[in-house]
């Protein structure tokens, strides 16, 4: 046989992509952790337990766009999804393994809808962003099925298109424009065909446009990365520190503490949670009645209200008096976290990832 077969293995994802996916996902996972506390910001804001953090849900789905846009090939969001969902699970997710398989369906249809756009465009990449970030009100439902009105899942899952256009779309293609022209690398193939031609063809007006759109792209980054220092440097709480909480604010003796410092008072309740999105059938709940730990710390002479607060930064607020004469609101440990169990409330106030308690 003349000369030698040289075999030469070709990957489908270079060491480049697999690079390029698995620091987006890393930071992506991570992000998303903060991108939840934002939707529970938004929560208390409106005034409801559900629903409203659905406006920054496209934050979740802007790691795959960035994946796509730079790695440009069939399958890398979806992989992407998969790491994401590790990531975010690992971190302490409250949303538990469900998450892996809500980020990975996220992920596989941004992978869709650009096959079937077959542009790596504004447009296609507004629409992959929409359709993925709308998804994870299904993905819920079929997991977490509660007979939830159909009219309520509809209008949630529109405010999530929306912010996947907008926060996963369009911010997604205003990075990736910024990433085009820094060029810390080259990114496979032409970056959008229409940029191409603007880039040619790009009188003054059009250029101004273009820095006008950069400028406010890098402020949303920095006001966001800003925002997320201060989450993870003074709100978050890691699940690995293990299930303990905090009194404090008007009290004579702020106390920190775990629920076996309390367990000669445990307790077993019957209690149903009725939520806007979830329903649980009455079933028994144990764990140390609220009342008992709040009498260990001793409020102050008038004390009004209660803040309770979850590692996520989730807060709802009771009054003092009916907490301490409620028998049927309970701390119950529930695996690595603690949960407030109001059986005497909607189930909004039903917190799980209880930290820290603020009376006042």
């Amino acid at each position: 046989m003349r000369g030698e077969i040289k075999n030469s293995r070709k990957y489908y994802f270079s060491n480049r992509d697999l690079l390029v996916i698995a620091v987006l996902s890393g930071m992506g996972g991570v992000m998303s952790t903060y991108a939840g506390y934002l939707g529970n910001l938004l929560n208390r804001i409106l005034g409801v337990p559900f629903g409203a953090g659905q406006f920054v849900s496209g934050l979740h789905v802007f790691w795959f766009i960035l994946v796509a846009g730079l790695i440009r090939r069939l399958g890398a969001a979806t992989a992407a999804g998969m790491l994401k969902g590790v990531v975010e699970l690992l971190t302490g997710s409250t949303h538990g393994v469900a998450i892996v398989l809500v980020s990975l369906v996220q992920g596989l249809l941004v992978d869709v809808v650009l096959l079937v756009a077959r542009r790596h465009n504004l447009a296609s990449y507004m629409l992959a962003g929409g359709v993925s970030a709308a998804s994870n009100v299904f993905v819920f439902q079929i997991l977490y099925f509660s007979g939830v009105a159909l009219t309520y899942i509809f209008f949630i899952s529109i405010i999530s298109f929306v912010s996947g256009v907008l926060m996963a779309g369009s911010f997604g293609y205003s990075v990736l424009e910024i990433v085009q022209q820094a060029r810390p690398f080259r990114i496979s193939g032409a970056f959008d065909e229409g940029m191409a031609e603007v880039a040619a063809k790009d009188g003054y007006k059009k250029a101004a446009i273009r820095r006008f759109r950069l400028a406010v792209t890098f402020l949303l980054v920095m006001l966001l990365s800003i925002g997320a220092v201060y989450y993870f440097a003074a709100v978050f709480e890691p699940p690995w520190t293990g299930p303990t909480c905090r009194v404090e604010g008007a009290v004579e003796k702020p106390i920190s503490f775990r629920l076996s410092d309390f367990e000669e008072y445990e307790t077993t309740i019957i209690a149903e949670l009725r939520g806007q999105v979830t329903h649980v059938p009455p079933r028994e709940y144990t764990g140390i009645p609220l009342r008992v730990i709040l009498q260990k710390a001793s409020p102050r002479e008038g004390a009004k209200k209660l803040k309770v607060i979850a590692a996520d930064g989730y807060t709802v607020e009771f009054n003092m008096q009916e907490v301490l004469n409620d028998d049927r609101m309970l701390l119950s440990r529930e695996g690595d976290m603690l949960r407030l169990v109001a059986g005497n409330y909607s189930g909004g106030y039903w917190v799980k990832h209880v930290n820290r308690m603020i009376v006042e």
